[in-house]
């Protein structure tokens, strides 16, 4: 087992990189904005605002929402008031536009 560690951890440091490169967002346009958990939904779209960003709709999880920045430095300004990471904005982080309410 000890001869295949090499190729396991690069095997597996491959499937990291491709899967971050899938989810990773372009620097401007729609994109989602996480949040930590518990964050509420209108914090969130505060801060979004704050940083200069567009609100699109929510996502399934209310820590994340999708976004529009029309503004290359707007991850910076929304990481430096409280967003963890972005992602592409679809899958479980599309937006989600028709919610239902009970």
């Amino acid at each position: 087992m000890r001869q295949f560690a090499p190729a396991l951890m690069f095997s597996t440091l491959s499937v990291v990189l491709v899967v971050a490169f899938m989810l990773a967002p372009k620097a401007k346009g729609e994109m989602a904005v996480a949040f930590a958990p518990f964050t509420s939904e209108q914090t969130a779209w505060a801060i979004v605002r704050a940083a200069g960003g567009y609100a699109v709709g929510p996502t399934k999880l209310p820590n994340i929402v999708v976004v529009y920045a029309d503004n290359a430095d707007f991850q910076q300004r929304a990481r430096s008031l409280g967003a963890l990471f972005f992602l592409k904005a679809s899958g479980l982080c599309a937006p989600q536009l028709e919610r239902e309410t009970t």
